[in-house]
């Protein structure tokens, strides 16, 4: 079984789709995961439950010997549904020898790659070191290479555009230069800059990128993966800063999200302090959100109106944009929520 047919698996039996020993399958695998499930999971808790399930399969491959598989008896709590008791773990066992090796597949597709472009003259730098690594390109670029990272690239770079071949995670600072686009790629994946910051993270079965400044397109490398017409014209997703998209190479899923801890967007050095101006005393909530909005250019979406012409009197600087938005929402009653790319503000009470 490779990751397409795990997934599919998967969502038929979300979907209640699965025959009787199938669901048992499915309920050994998710006893893997040792942790509460929700009880009603959006799409993008899904496929980050699924990408943990994938790896935690292939950890009972990679990690541990046939003897530590041994029967056992579990009983869930029900909070998914299809939850029953096991007592064997054969099915995990196969799951993982098959999904090990369509992983261990996919990187020496990789590394193919990269030996290919050894062959052509390429540099290569790889980071074996426990710390990051910092290099400079012959275009003032920066490349910090994270431990275990390599990064192949040619001795100069082409007239009409610069590429460069990662596996790992680094972060690029990429010099602008509109006439010769920089491209990052990574066995399917392509990431496409004219200048800005972002970091590139590839573990196993996903890749992730996050935009810091600037915009990043992501897309399928047609080169590597056979793409129809309908795909071509929808292939990829545009990333802004503080947001990262999330490439789960087996399904071919893009998941657009918010970075872990959004920043402040500086549109260039003479701006000044991204935090000042957050003291307000008697400011419409709704003009709070918009400074929140164009600090760190993320919408934020009031779900009760209403509460946008009441005023909110306090000093949060110093503070995390969600620490920023806890301490707003204290103050209606009110919570906040991520969804997708945007920021939902839920419930709270109105002002008189």
């Amino acid at each position: 079984m490779n990751r397409k047919a795990f997934h599919q698996l998967l969502r038929r039996y979300l979907d209640g789709h699965c025959s009787e020993e199938e669901s048992r399958i499915v309920d050994q695998w998710y006893d893997l995961l040792e942790e509460e499930l929700p009880n009603d999971p959006d799409e993008l808790e899904l496929l980050k439950m699924e990408d943990l399930l994938w790896s935690r399969i292939l950890e009972k491959k990679l990690g541990c010997d046939t003897h530590s598989l041994a029967p056992v008896q579990v009983v869930r709590d029900g909070h998914f549904p299809g939850r029953v008791k096991w007592t064997a773990a054969a099915a995990v066992l196969l799951a993982a020898i098959t999904g090990a090796y369509f992983y261990f597949s996919a990187m020496n597709a990789s590394d193919a790659l990269l030996s290919k472009k050894l062959s052509e003259g390429m540099l290569e730098i790889t980071n074996n070191t426990a710390l990051s690594k910092e290099m400079l390109l012959e275009d003032g670029s920066t490349v910090c290479l994270k431990p275990e990272a390599k990064i192949v690239f040619p001795r100069h770079f082409a007239n009409n555009k610069r590429e460069v071949y990662l596996e790992g995670e680094a972060f690029f600072k990429v010099t602008k230069n509109p006439d010769k686009p920089f491209f990052v790629y990574n066995n399917k994946l392509v990431a496409e800059v004219l200048g800005t910051s972002f970091n590139i993270k590839i573990i196993q079965n996903h890749i992730e990128v996050a935009v810091k400044t600037g915009r990043v397109a992501v897309f399928e490398d047609g080169k590597e993966v056979s793409l129809n017409k309908q795909q071509k014209s929808g292939n990829g997703v545009i990333v802004t800063p503080n947001q990262k998209v999330t490439y789960y190479a087996e399904s071919r899923h893009f998941i657009t999200s918010l970075v872990d801890a959004p920043a402040p967007v500086i549109a260039d050095s003479s701006s000044i302090d991204p935090d000042s101006g957050y003291v307000f005393d008697d400011a419409a909530l709704s003009d709070v959100l918009k400074k929140l909005e164009k600090t760190y250019q993320i919408e934020i979406i009031l779900e009760n109106e209403n509460l946008g012409k009441c005023p909110f009197t306090g000093d949060i600087r110093k503070q995390s944009l969600f620490k920023k938005l806890e301490l707003v929402c204290q103050v209606f009653q009110a919570g906040y929520e991520i969804k997708g790319t945007k920021i939902l503000i839920k419930g709270g009470k109105g002002c008189n």
